[in-house]
């Protein structure tokens, strides 16, 4: 018996192993589905006796205002008018003509007439002290309701129990003195146990029993709509799953089983459309696929292996070809290393440049973009008491721009030292470099030349950014334009002079557009509005530390963004107190 259960089992699983992958999967969906189900069925139920206990709860509350209301209307308004008109008070009132129940009696013989409703709630005013004894603590319920009342006596005291053989909610909630009459009776009553009461005090406690019967027989009914719903639910995922589990899972894998086995047996009919429904476990068939597939495989990868000899062979030869143009390039870097250090050793770079003279202290540095840049500074007496100041930028950049920033600034050095006015020295520059000038390029300078006695300075400017005045004082002017071209644009071309006065402890600054278009990494430019905040912040700090502040400045703009132009900055401040 045992080897043929055991049989019995084997063959049942060899069976399942045999399934396909889709309806393995569904098989094995079903129960977590179904045990879902239950859970969310079971969690619904648990939900809706909770909320079935908060409502019956709320309106039992309901009803208890709803009486006390009642009472404390009749207590001090009605019966008042009863005294008045001559009337009596009891719990005889139905025998002795002209006496009207109590207001106790009164809730009483209304909630006796209620609960005789179908599906009615019961109400009882009972009390620890009660003058009807009937009236008095009879269970547990009561014992422990007047013991939360008396500590809480705006909060109602709630428990489901069963009476009479039915479920019911039972809600004590405080009863207290609410009028003078209930005060003035209970005191006076000769058979109260209690005559001390007084306005607003706990007197006793109005008891709610609501039948819990018909709103339990509608939550089970709910239930089962939740199961029912919870069923349909379960085959619509079911029919879901089945569906989803043909189109993503079994008809690719049997697309897939056939392309397998065509490419593993080339003799197969390419046009068949030979379904896996009828063939069982589609991975024991890709299996098998794939032990064909490795034989033309291992053909295929002895064939790649003599394709690989013969672009090895093709590769060290490109190899080669690589390491000789990265020779040619280094080369070329390192010549281009070289005319950039000259280039740099062009420009003047020590500082201070006059130490003798305590007039003045200027400070100037050029970084340029690449290698070989186009913008250049400069600075000379050309006598003891006239300092020419020279800032420009070629146009374009690399070795051309480079060769033509030299040449332009020996030009313009050499005519400013012969004299004559800052517009003599740019015409007669103009004048030398337009007529050969094939690769039409073009410099724009902005020349001054400090009078460093009176403070005065004459300026002509060649298509440049004016520099600006810094005064002492932190305010910031620019000074008026003076028209005229770049030079090596046009040789007829003219230009004017014109001056200011530099007042002791101001100062020049004198730049190139690689600092207000510098850019960050949205491309939005720095700006003139930054550089002018830079250079009141720094109105009076030496001119190092004012062209430092403004390199900053700029790289914290542009953080890691690549410089697009090359950055030239010249300060000079003026101070001739410190000759004297």
């Amino acid at each position: 018996m045992a080897n043929a259960a055991l049989v019995e089992f084997a063959n049942e699983t060899m069976q399942f192993h045999n399934f396909k992958i889709g309806t393995k999967l569904i098989i094995l969906t079903i129960p977590i589905i179904a045990i879902a189900s239950i859970i969310a069925a079971l969690t619904a139920s648990n939900r809706a006796d909770a909320n079935l206990q908060e409502k019956l709860a709320h309106r039992a509350k309901s009803l208890v205002h709803q009486i006390m209301a009642d009472r404390k209307y009749y207590a001090s308004m009605v019966v008042p008018r009863i005294k008045e008109l001559g009337g009596s008070l009891g719990a005889d009132y139905a025998e002795v003509h002209g006496r009207f129940p109590l207001p106790a009696t009164f809730v009483r013989e209304v909630a006796l007439d209620t609960a005789a409703l179908r599906n009615g709630f019961t109400a009882n005013l009972i009390s620890p002290w009660p003058i009807n004894k009937n009236q008095g603590a009879s269970d547990d319920f009561h014992k422990q309701g007047f013991a939360y009342v008396q500590e809480h006596p705006q909060q109602p005291f709630v428990r489901t129990d069963m009476l009479n053989g039915k479920a019911v909610m039972r809600v004590l909630m405080a009863d207290f003195a609410s009028a003078p009459s209930c005060v003035n009776c209970h005191n006076a009553h000769p058979e109260s146990p209690k005559h001390d009461f007084k306005l607003n005090d706990v007197m006793g406690g109005l008891e709610i029993i609501m039948p819990m019967e018909k709103y339990l027989q509608e939550s089970q009914e709910e239930w089962m709509v939740n199961i029912a719903g919870g069923a349909g639910m379960c085959l619509l995922v079911l029919a879901i799953l089945v569906m989803s589990t043909r189109h993503t899972i079994s008809q690719p894998l049997a697309s897939l089983e056939n392309r397998m086995d065509t490419f593993a047996k080339p003799t197969v009919d390419r046009t068949s459309t030979k379904a896996v429904s009828s063939r069982g476990n589609e991975v024991l068939h890709l299996s098998e696929a794939f032990s064909t597939m490795q034989t033309t495989i291992s053909r295929q990868h002895h064939e790649l292996q003599g394709a690989n000899a013969t672009l090895e062979q093709r590769v060290i030869e490109r190899t080669e070809e690589l390491r000789a143009t990265m020779a040619e390039k280094e080369r070329i870097g390192s010549e281009l290393r070289i005319a950039s250090e000259i280039q740099r050793s062009i420009l003047p770079r020590t500082f201070p440049p006059f130490p003798e003279r305590g007039d003045f202290s200027i400070y100037a540095t050029s970084i340029p973009a690449t290698e070989m840049g186009g913008d250049f500074y400069d600075f000379f007496l050309i006598d003891q008491d006239h300092l020419g100041l020279v800032i420009a930028d070629v146009s374009g950049k690399g070795v051309p721009a480079a060769i033509f920033m030299a040449v332009s600034r020996s030009l313009i050095k050499a005519t400013a030292l012969k004299g004559g006015s800052p517009a003599e020295c740019l015409a007669h520059v103009n004048h030398l470099l337009c007529p050969d000038n094939d690769s039409a390029m073009f410099v724009t300078v902005c020349y001054g030349i400090l009078n460093t006695r009176s403070g005065e300075f004459a300026y002509s400017n060649a298509g440049h950014y004016l520099p600006y005045l810094i005064g002492k004082d932190g305010t910031l002017a620019v000074p008026d334009p003076t028209g005229g071209m770049a030079l090596g644009v046009l040789e007829e071309a003219t230009f004017s002079v014109k001056q200011i006065r530099v007042e002791p402890g101001n100062s020049l600054f004198f730049y190139t557009d690689g600092v207000t278009e510098a850019m960050d990494h949205q491309n939005n430019l720095y700006g003139e509005p930054r550089l002018e905040k830079v250079l009141r912040r720094t109105h009076n700090q030496s001119p190092t530390d004012i062209i430092q502040r403004t390199i900053d400045d700029v790289r914290s703009y542009a953080g890691d963004a690549p410089q697009a132009d090359d950055i030239t900055l010249l300060a000079l401040r003026y101070s001739p107190s410190s000759m004297e």
